[in-house]
């Protein structure tokens, strides 16, 4: 397995109907959950765990999949409302050094849970033909929001695989913010 991309890498939907809406905003919902079910009762030294060398630590995985998750629905939004909407790409790293990544993973557990209620119910509001406008992000081009939500989806669950390849065993690794991971 690579555990660089323990879930294989983001693909498009098979199909772009109601169907597939609705089981990608029950995924999100379900994944949340997970995310809570597999973290909530870590003891902090756990959370320093990574699951490979040079990685992010559990604990920056949590408050980054939050942050990245709030993107999406924020660029989904702006895709919905604007045409040709430019996405700003978010600094990954220089996030993860802010101070409010120093809150408990819970604050990101409830954020998520959150983020993927708003996430259901647009999803579920949507008509598929409105997938088909297009946002512009700076390094991958134009792309149609049926590929913004499979990138979020995959993404959410792409992070929550590398957690529990940490709880599997750790790299022996200590957490520092402000190294260069990924």
């Amino acid at each position: 397995m690579d555990r660089s991309y323990p879930i294989g890498k983001v693909t498009d939907y098979a199909t772009r109907d109601r169907s597939t809406l609705e089981a990608v905003a029950a995924c999100m919902e379900q994944t949340a959950q997970e995310w809570r079910s597999t973290v909530q009762s870590l003891p902090d030294a756990e959370l320093n765990r990574t699951y490979r060398e040079g990685s992010w630590t559990m604990r920056e995985l949590v408050h980054h999949a939050a942050d990245a998750h709030m993107h999406g629905l924020i660029r989904l939004k702006y895709g919905l409302v604007e045409d040709g909407y430019v996405i700003k790409p978010m600094e990954q790293q220089a996030w993860l050094g802010l101070a409010d990544t120093r809150l408990p993973p819970q604050a990101s557990l409830d954020l998520l849970e959150a983020l993927n209620l708003r996430w259901g119910a647009l999803l579920r509001g949507l008509d598929p033909a409105e997938l088909g406008r297009e946002v512009v992000h700076p390094q991958e081009g134009r792309q149609d929001l049926w590929r913004l939500i499979a990138k979020h989806d995959w993404h959410l669950r792409h992070h929550l695989a590398h957690v529990r390849l940490a709880l599997e065993g750790s790299t022996g690794s200590d957490h520092d913010l402000h190294a260069e991971r990924r």
